[in-house]
């Protein structure tokens, strides 16, 4: 993979030289891949750019554990928002937000390794880069080839049901931690939103969900309802 500043500059290139290629454009950046298969990358956010060696690793990582263990069954399937409607919205409410969640419950499953995971981790911009990591495993692609320079079709690449059940399985087991502290606040439990679960503002609960999170081996923080 090559990354460079300008992908269209490139593209042009290629163009007038009269190449065969494919490319394709994400939210986060543009894609070309020429004849030998080489591809390279550009995007508009610097701070992107610095993180996108991080793919390369995740992707290596997962094809390293699939060689190990094999492929995966994910968790059961679980909402991303769940709430319970027979809360009593008149006691106060607190939240407790699971820190770096999706990309800690990949590092403690195995399918990412440490160092993987800390690279990750060493800038807070990075944020995004680790959620489309995870987010894009397997995930379908259109390119538009070019055949001479010269537009000609559009190409699916369909999604790698395997490679997704990685992501799902993060997500889902992510939900099964938060739902197994609902079950044990029963009443008290409000709601989960993503990665952060939300119940009734005791100094007991409090400790009882911060306890719970930190066993599973994960960081948090006290998040306060926004309304």
């Amino acid at each position: 993979m090559i990354i460079k500043e300008d992908c269209e500059l490139y593209f042009k290139h290629l163009q007038r030289l009269k190449k065969d290629f494919r490319f394709r454009e994400s939210v986060n950046f543009s894609e070309i891949v020429i004849g030998n298969g080489q591809r390279i990358i550009s995007t508009k956010n610097n701070e992107f750019a610095k993180g996108l060696y991080i793919f390369s690793m995740v992707k290596r990582d997962i094809e390293r554990y699939i060689k190990e263990n094999g492929y995966i069954t994910p968790f059961d399937q679980l909402p991303v928002n769940h709430t319970n409607k027979k809360f009593d919205k008149e006691k106060p409410i607190i939240g407790m937000d699971i820190d770096n969640a999706y990309w800690t419950t990949a590092f403690l499953k195995g399918y990412i390794r440490e160092n993987t995971y800390k690279k990750g981790l060493e800038k807070k911009e990075f944020k995004p880069i680790r959620l489309s990591a995870l987010s894009t495993l397997g995930k379908g692609k259109t390119y538009k080839v070019y055949k001479s320079g010269e537009y000609v079709k559009d190409e699916i690449v369909k999604k790698d049901i395997e490679l997704e059940n990685f992501y799902l399985d993060i997500r889902y087991s992510t939900y099964g931690v938060l739902l197994e502290i609902a079950n044990q606040l029963g009443d008290d439990f409000f709601c989960w939103k993503t990665d952060c679960i939300y119940f009734n503002d005791t100094k007991d609960n409090i400790n009882f969900v911060r306890e719970s999170l930190e066993s599973f081996g994960f960081e948090c923080k006290i998040e306060l309802l926004s309304t």
